[in-house]
C-alpha cells in the first residue's frame, strides 16, 4: 500500500479522541464499549436531548465540543446523517463510523438516494466507515465495538461486511484465546471498503493472519489485486456469504452487496492464494492455527491418540483434507516399542498409546518423551496430540483424578514445548469432552487442561476433526505461497 494512504488509515485506527453522536444511557453499545477501554477519558457525548450522560457533559452538537475531534460514531436516525456529517466536516473530524442502518441495504429508492447524498457530502472531505456496520475495534488505541471486547492486543486481523460476525469475534476471542490487532466491520462501504482494509492489514506489522467475511464487491478487479497483495504477505482465511440463491438474496438485503456465482468466488480465492472455508467455526479454527503456529515444512502429520478405532477414521479424514499420515521411521518404531506396552495399543501412526497417559511420574519414558520422539521423526511435519481420558482417569484414579490430570497436563506440555520450540514443528492439542456425559468435575478438568495449553500458546480444539481441518489449512497456505517467497 502507498505509504501516505497507509498512514491515513493508521490514524483512523488510532484517534486521539472520539465523539459518540446520538449517545444515550439506554442501550448505547458504542458508549459502553468505549468507556471500558483506555480511550475512556477521551470520549465525548453528543445528543441535544441530554445535558449529561454517565456523569459526563453531553453536547448538543459536535460543533460545541471545545477540543478537536478525530473520530465520530453516528448512532442516529438515517435522515439526520447528512446534516450531522456536514457538521463533522466543519469541525475537522478525520473519519466517521456510521453505525446507522436504513440506507441502500433496504432496497428503497429514497434510502438509496440518501446514501448517495451522504457519499457526495463526504467525498474528499472525510473518510467514512459504513453505513450499517459496527465499525472498528483496535485494542491498541482503545476503539471497541462491544463492552466485552478484550483489551489485550494480538495478531489477528478481521475484515467483515457483517456487524454480527465482528461482534462474534469480539465475544469468542475470550473462549478461543484469540487476541486481535484490528477488527473492522464495514457494512455498505460507501467509502472505505474491503480492499482498503486488506491492503492496510497486509502492511500492518501487528497482524499475522486475516479473517475475511465478504458478501460482495462493487469492484471485482480491485478486490482481486488487494487479495493477491495481502495473501502474498500473510494468510487470509475467507468466507463468502451468499453463495446460494437464497443466501445471495439475503446478502443483497443485508449490505447491498453485489454477489456472484460460487464458482466465480472459488476461482477468485484460489487464484489469489486465499484459504476459503465454509463455516464460521471452520474459520475460527483455522485462524487459531495461523495465529499460534509457524507454517509446516510439509503435509505429513502424526496423531497421538488414546483410541485405536477412531484413529482409522481420522486417517481417512486427513487424506480427504490433503494431509498424509505416513509410517514412522524404523528408528522411531524401535524407540516407541521400548516405551509403549504392546498389549491394547497400536505402535504406528496414528499412535494409540493410552497406557502411557497413566505413566506420568517416571522421569524417563513418559508421555513427554513419546511426544518428543514423534516430533523428531524425519517423516513428520506436524503433530496432533489428543486427550479424551477424563472419565477413564476418574475411574482409575478416583480421588486422585484431579491431581493426576494436572500432572499429566504438565507432562504433555513439556513434550509439546520441546517439539515446537526445540525441534521447530507445529503442535496442536485436541481436548475432547462429551457434552452429553460430562459433569462438573469433567468440565473443571477440561477447562484446566485447555487453559494450560492456551496460556502456553498452543491452539486447542474440541475434536480431532476440527484440529485436523485446521492444520490442513497451514499446509495449504504454505504450499501456495512459501515457494514464491
Amino acid at each position: 500500500m502507498d505509504r501516505a494512504k497507509y498512514l491515513e488509515l493508521d490514524k483512523i485506527f488510532h484517534p486521539h479522541n472520539v465523539a459518540v453522536i446520538g449517545a444515550s444511557q439506554f442501550g448505547d453499545i458504542a458508549s459502553l464499549a468505549l468507556l471500558s477501554t483506555k480511550i475512556k477519558d477521551r470520549v465525548y457525548f453528543v445528543n441535544p436531548k441530554y445535558s449529561e450522560i454517565y456523569g459526563r457533559k453531553c453536547y448538543a452538537s459536535i460543533l460545541d465540543i471545545p477540543d478537536p475531534v478525530d473520530y465520530a460514531i453516528f448512532g442516529i436516525n438515517a435522515k439526520f446523517v447528512p446534516d450531522v456529517l456536514a457538521d463533522c466536516i466543519k469541525k475537522g473530524v478525520r473519519a466517521a463510523h456510521i453505525y446507522t442502518s436504513g440506507f441502500s441495504e433496504t432496497g428503497l429508492p429514497e434510502a438509496i438516494e440518501l446514501e448517495r447524498k451522504v457519499k457526495r457530502i463526504a467525498e474528499g472531505k472525510i473518510r467514512l466507515i459504513g453505513p450499517n456496520c459496527f465499525g472498528i475495534y483496535c485494542p491498541e488505541s482503545g476503539l471497541a465495538i462491544v463492552p466485552e471486547s478484550l483489551e489485550q492486543e494480538g495478531n489477528v486481523g478481521v475484515i467483515t461486511q457483517s456487524g454480527s460476525v465482528a461482534e462474534s469475534f469480539s465475544y469468542f476471542g475470550k473462549t478461543k484465546n484469540l487476541k486481535f490487532s484490528k477488527v473492522i466491520s464495514y457494512g455498505n462501504a460507501i467509502d472505505l471498503d474491503c480492499t482498503d482494509f486488506l491492503e492496510y492489514l497486509a502492511d500492518d506489522p501487528q497482524t499475522k493472519v486475516i479473517a475475511l467475511y465478504i458478501e460482495g464487491s462493487r469492484d471485482g478487479e480491485r478486490l482481486k489485486r488487494a487479495l493477491k497483495y495481502a495473501s502474498a504477505k500473510k494468510p487470509i482465511v475467507a468466507i463468502k456469504g451468499g453463495l446460494t440463491e437464497n443466501g445471495s438474496r439475503v446478502a443483497t438485503s443485508h449490505t447491498a452487496a453485489m454477489t456472484g456465482t460460487p464458482e466465480l468466488w472459488k476461482s477468485l480465492f484460489k487464484q489469489c492464494g486465499v484459504i476459503q472455508v465454509n463455516s464460521y467455526d471452520e474459520m475460527v479454527n483455522a485462524v487459531m492455527a495461523f495465529s499460534y503456529l509457524n507454517l509446516p515444512a510439509g503435509n505429513r502429520v502424526s496423531i497421538l491418540s488414546n483410541s485405536g478405532g477412531f484413529s482409522v477414521i481420522q486417517t481417512d479424514l486427513c487424506h480427504a483434507e490433503g494431509i498424509e499420515v505416513p509410517k514412522f521411521t524404523d528408528g522411531t518404531i524401535k524407540q516407541l516399542r521400548q516405551l509403549v506396552p504392546l498389549a491394547g495399543t497400536i505402535i504406528g501412526n496414528p499412535l494409540d498409546a493410552w497406557p502411557v497417559y497413566y505413566k506420568i511420574y517416571e522421569k524417563e519414558g513418559n508421555l513427554a518423551d513419546i511426544i518428543g520422539i514423534l516430533g523428531a521423526d524425519k517423516n513428520i511435519d506436524m503433530l496432533v496430540v489428543q486427550f479424551d481420558q477424563f472419565r477413564y482417569i476418574r475411574r482409575m484414579r478416583q480421588s486422585e483424578a484431579g491431581e493426576h490430570t494436572r500432572t499429566l497436563t504438565e507432562v504433555m506440555l513439556t513434550g509439546m514445548q520441546h517439539v515446537r520450540d526445540v525441534i521447530g514443528k507445529p503442535v496442536i492439542a485436541c481436548v475432547v469432552i462429551d457434552p452429553f456425559l460430562e459433569d462438573d468435575e469433567d468440565r473443571e478438568c477440561n477447562l484446566m487442561m485447555k487453559n494450560v495449553f492456551e496460556q502456553n500458546n498452543f491452539p486447542v480444539y474440541p475434536s480431532l476433526d476440527a484440529g485436523i481441518k485446521a492444520v490442513s489449512k497451514l499446509f495449504k497456505y504454505a504450499s501456495m505461497h512459501v515457494a514464491d517467497k
